[in-house]
């Protein structure tokens, strides 16, 4: 329990360093975020597809629940809150009503909870699973703490409030892996497989979209280079799966 509580809290501190970044920073840095973005769209989408999805097919039925996961946030960002993308910051004429910002922490923190589920369910299964997607959770973090942060900015909040929403999301992270820990073991396929279908939605329907609108070629490799990153690091990690 403490390994994967450990691993999330790191996550939970990214998160609030994104945060932190764009209030002491505003728009400076903005080039470099996008390359963390684009890593991170490729490290999460070769997680779920190579570990993810493999590991909860175990237990029944498991693609309805990563179908449940995918659509689930898929509809509750665009019906309960709206959608928000990476780099909103440098439009803030669209965020004029302050509860955007509320409504932004909202459905960013359906992703956070489950990005603390699905650390811990990857290290109930095995530690390297575990570790692999720590890695896939902390590369999104930084940009989403830095997302959130300036989105309450540009509705007109103070910075102690776009820094405290960077804080409850890290929280959330915290708090999935905590109640993950309270399944039982015969369970975990499906709270992996819901976050399977969570993170493909993140990477595939969030990440990729922002890498696209940006585009060019760099940005194009630096999503390869998440998957090359994955790659090595599973290779690095695979002793601890001990052929599992």
């Amino acid at each position: 329990m403490l390994a994967y509580l450990a691993f999330a809290a790191v996550a939970a501190a990214a998160e609030l360093a994104g945060a932190l970044l764009v209030v002491r920073a505003h728009r400076k840095g903005l080039a470099p975020l996008r390359y963390f973005v684009a890593a991170g769209a490729g490290f999460m989408l070769a997680a779920a597809f190579v570990r993810m999805l493999p590991e909860s097919a175990q237990v029944p039925h498991a693609f309805l629940f990563v179908l449940v996961g995918y659509f689930g946030v898929h509809l509750f960002e665009h019906t309960v809150a709206p959608h928000f993308h990476f780099g909103e910051e440098v439009h803030p004429e669209a965020l004029l009503d302050p509860a955007a910002g509320y409504l932004a922490l909202l459905g960013l923190g359906v992703h956070t909870l489950f990005d603390g589920v699905a650390i811990a369910a990857g290290f109930m299964i095995a530690p390297s699973l575990g570790v692999l997607l720590s890695i896939a959770v902390f590369l999104h973090k930084v940009p989403e703490g830095f997302t959130i942060a300036s989105i309450m900015l540009a509705g007109g909040h103070s910075r102690a409030a776009a820094v405290g929403a960077g804080a409850i999301l890290g929280v959330l992270t915290l708090a999935g892996a905590i109640a993950t820990s309270f399944v039982a073991e015969r369970h975990v396929g499906y709270a992996l497989a819901l976050s399977a279908g969570v993170t493909i939605y993140v990477a595939a329907s969030d990440l990729i979209p922002e890498v696209n609108r940006e585009g060019g070629p760099a940005l194009a490799w630096t999503v390869f280079g998440g998957l090359v990153l994955f790659a090595v690091a599973d290779w690095l990690l695979s002793p601890l799966l001990g052929g599992h």
